[in-house]
């Protein structure tokens, strides 16, 4: 039997070590797996050197407020000399953000012949719902930029979900994409009750991700004060943003004021596990891992039906499902689940089940194949890439 080759890859990413994105998260999660496996995996990105690690200088992009800065994501410098040592080396180049490293490095690779494969992990509204601007026409303008840049010079675009495949073909892709999960490592789980961080005495609702406008903290907040259980409630809200300070003051009016924290990724387990019930209202997802995360510690979550999100996915009954948006109606399901604690508790297994078709084993093995065949079809006589 034939030895299969180990591969050499690297990873273009504008945030690496501090950051505060699940796109990043997941990075870093597949970068270890995929060394696990044997391959070389080499990385540019800001932050600090580390081995296999090639640290570029970064930048931000001055926006009201410093927005970007205090949402913990820098972009990064696109040093030529840098670039021009490492990608040439390399059997293909990951490419993550459609920025202005992702769109110097693909130019490079491409002179060089290195095939490329990008992540859709950044919708336009994503940038322009956090400066305020919810015009279809400027949303089309980003894409039409993301896809004449990075997306359409690539060989094939990695989308976290079917409807992030469905939502970038909407825009006008060209190449071949392919479905797959961001996935949940292993030792996301179900944890002793000892083990967990708890609030005696309190309905714990759990969310977790940037505080940013499009994840609707705000929303979240107005709907626990409105509810009939509001005095026996705690909100813990996990994550950091620019709103932080906007959503501890509007907090106040509820007789528990929400607990903010910024946790390492790995910390967050024995929060799921100590939650009674999970919240996740935002507008514009392309998967949510923190989600898929909750689910896989045993979390139910109530998840915004948004049209700009791929969240809905995972909901495994209606009643986790609320509009997007409207108050009154997620008021309605904490109410519900909040009086139903035996459905509650049955749903716990329901959702770990479910989340169990997305383990990150399978995912970095997808991955592994669809590096494989951009690599097989940059080859003499190589077929096109299928997905």
């Amino acid at each position: 039997m034939r030895a299969v080759k180990p591969l050499r890859i690297c990873m273009v990413i504008d945030a690496w070590d501090d950051a505060n994105n699940g796109g990043v998260v997941s990075t870093r999660r597949f970068t270890e797996l995929l060394r696990a496996k044997g391959h070389t995996v080499e990385i540019l990105a800001t932050g600090n050197p580390a081995p296999g690690k090639f640290p570029l200088k970064s930048w931000v992009i001055p926006t009201p407020g410093n927005i970007m800065e205090r949402m913990r994501l820098p972009f990064a410098w696109p040093d030529p000399k840098i670039l021009g040592e490492v990608i040439p080396r390399q059997d293909v180049i990951h490419s993550h953000f459609p920025f202005w490293l992702g769109i110097k490095a693909i130019g490079v690779a491409r002179k060089a012949g290195v095939p490329v494969v990008s992540t859709f992990h950044v919708q336009a509204e994503h940038l322009l719902h956090n400066v305020g601007i919810r015009s279809p026409w400027a949303v089309k303008q980003v894409y039409r930029f993301f896809l004449a840049t990075a997306y359409d010079r690539s060989d094939a675009v990695l989308c976290p979900s079917a409807f992030s495949e469905r939502e970038i073909r909407r825009y006008g892709l060209t190449v071949p994409t392919e479905v797959i999960s961001n996935g949940v490592p292993p030792d996301y789980r179900p944890l002793p009750r000892a083990e967990c961080e708890t609030f005696p005495g309190k309905f714990t609702i759990l969310t977790v991700g940037r505080l940013a406008r499009e994840k609707r903290h705000d929303l979240m907040i107005e709907a626990i004060r409105a509810s009939r259980h509001e005095k026996r409630i705690q909100l813990v809200a996990l994550g950091d943003g620019p709103l932080k300070a906007k959503l501890e003051e509007q907090g106040k009016v509820l007789t528990n004021p929400p607990v903010f924290r910024w946790l390492k990724p790995h910390e967050l387990i024995r929060y799921y596990g100590g939650a009674d019930l999970g919240l996740h209202a935002a507008d514009v997802e392309v998967e949510c891992m923190s989600v898929l995360e909750a689910m896989a510690c045993g979390l139910p979550c109530v998840i915004a039906d948004s049209p700009l999100s791929a969240t809905p996915q995972f909901a495994t009954t209606p009643d986790l499902l609320f509009p997007a948006g409207d108050r009154e109606a997620l008021t309605a399901r904490i109410d519900r689940w909040i009086e139903d604690p035996e459905g509650l508790a049955r749903s716990r297994a329901v959702v770990r089940e479910a989340a169990d078709r997305y383990r990150i084993e399978v995912s970095v093995d997808k991955l592994e194949a669809l590096y494989r065949r951009v690599i097989a079809a940059r080859a003499p006589g190589g077929a096109p890439v299928t997905t």
